[in-house]
């Protein structure tokens, strides 16, 4: 009877051990909430006289932009994306031109884009809403372990010559295992 009641307490202090520990590293979590935004410029100078161009620009965005992440790029433990929105800026060139075919490429992570008419998206100010789980949680996975993300646009512009900006918001939560 004593040895059950042995086995009994060790087995009771075994689980409340482990879920203390849990409860332990749940308090020693913070979360940092912080919307990171960067600009791609395009600039497309050549007239290709009614010919399509290709597109292929760059911008880098960095979550160490934010010194408690920057305080603690070690101890990252997740990043979650909460939304990734881009919009169409700045437009200068002739109506009715398109981009198509393109893609936005952070990191690893491609994303194919529908056809975008820049001076109805930018008189509009219409914002484009990236919301495929997988997509948003490759984006997160990759910032857990590079601080710094490369976004490219790559696609065709109908026309050229023209000028605009794509600016690229990321609502991010990034959580930090301080223990």
């Amino acid at each position: 009877m004593k040895i059950q009641k042995s086995i009994a307490l060790a087995l009771t202090l075994i689980l409340v051990s482990f879920y203390s520990c849990d409860e332990l590293d749940e308090l020693t979590d913070f979360d940092i909430n912080e919307d990171f935004n960067t600009t791609i410029n395009v600039s497309v100078s050549e007239d290709s006289e009614g010919n399509p161009a290709t597109l292929n620009e760059t911008a880098t965005l960095s979550i160490t932009t934010n010194q408690d992440i920057q305080d603690n790029l070690d101890l990252i433990q997740d990043v979650t994306i909460n939304s990734l929105t881009f919009e169409i800026d700045n437009y200068v060139g002739a109506e009715e031109v398109t981009v198509t075919s393109a893609t936005l490429n952070f990191g690893d992570t491609i994303i194919a884009v529908a056809d975008i008419e820049l001076k109805t998206s930018d008189d509009n100010n219409t914002v484009y809403n990236i919301a495929e789980a997988s997509q948003l949680n490759a984006i997160g996975n990759y910032l857990e372990s590079n601080p710094t993300l490369t976004i490219t646009l790559m696609g065709t512009i109908s026309s050229t010559p023209a000028e605009f900006d794509v600016i690229v918001d990321l609502d991010t939560t990034v959580t930090i295992d301080a223990i």
